[in-house]
């Protein structure tokens, strides 16, 4: 894929204007829909607006650089950012030199990222596809996925298919890096409740969190208020994995997890970890 391209492959809705895939195997009519929304979330710029004030340039580019020290690519190494919003990660992996590839199903992420890459003056390969149809013809060396970024948002079926595209656009041998949120650190130190507020007090985020322990998944309400501006709440369903689950299911996917950290520092991975930082090698 040449640099600077751009593909579209997000496919149509089933089921007409009016529905949107939200889970289990099943369609469900929007106006009846008064639960999750993930891909009102993304799309809205609700995710963008209740999160960016709370990830300055400098975590960004810490990140970028422990993933970096954890893989240990060559110079020029082929990158894919699988699912990577609008491109905070990807930049930086462009600035340092590497050929990169944005993968987002949210066409609003893939325009900021665009314009965020021109402004950054760097080449990136834009591709706008659902993750659960990536694309083979990306063949990339390395691909990352930060910042609990797609994965759980749908079932684990969805997430197994998802995996399985991914293992196709990777090249023989590519190693893949995922950070997530930690399962046991999540239940040592749940809070049902959150409140973030930007320095200058004009953004602020509440969340309202309950847990479900039949199925490892946490449910929030998440309400975002802006000076002069209306009172945005969105729905969120996500799948929180333990390590053991997650090496499961890349395995299945036919990866072979081979490292674990809880950190991108490097630090050993365990109960008190607060993120989950596995590396797989595609098979």
């Amino acid at each position: 894929m040449p640099k600077g391209a751009s593909v579209n492959l997000i496919p149509k809705e089933k089921g007409g204007e009016n529905t949107v895939f939200l889970g289990p195997q099943r369609y469900i009519k929007k106006e009846r829909n008064k639960q999750m929304d993930w891909q009102g979330f993304f799309e809205s710029y609700f995710y963008w607006k209740a999160w960016v004030f709370r990830i300055d340039p400098e975590r960004t580019a810490k990140e970028v650089e422990g993933v970096l020290e954890l893989l240990k690519p060559k110079s020029g190494s082929h990158f894919l950012d699988w699912a990577g919003g609008w491109g905070r990660h990807t930049i930086e992996l462009a600035k340092r030199g590497y050929q990169v590839t944005l993968l987002d199903f949210a066409a609003n992420h893939i325009e900021m990222a665009r314009r965020l890459a021109e402004e950054a003056g760097v080449k990136v390969n834009f591709v706008h596809s659902d993750f659960r149809q990536t694309p083979a013809s990306i063949q990339a060396d390395y691909a990352i996925n930060l910042f609990t970024s797609a994965v759980g948002y749908l079932t684990e079926d969805d997430d197994l298919q998802a995996f399985r595209s991914l293992h196709a656009a990777l090249k023989p041998g590519a190693l893949f890096l995922i950070d997530t949120m930690n399962l046991f650190w999540l239940v040592k130190n749940y809070q049902p409740r959150g409140w973030h507020e930007s320095e200058d007090g004009k953004r602020r985020l509440l969340s309202e969190r309950k847990f479900d322990y039949m199925t490892n998944r946490n449910i929030s309400r998440e309400v975002y208020t802006e000076a002069g501006g209306e009172e945005e709440e969105h729905r969120l369903d996500l799948h929180i994995y333990s390590a053991a689950e997650l090496a499961t299911i890349l395995r299945r996917a036919g990866f072979e997890p081979v490292e674990l950290y809880g950190d991108f520092n490097g630090e050993s991975f365990d109960f008190d970890s607060k993120r989950i930082v596995m590396i797989s090698e595609r098979r």
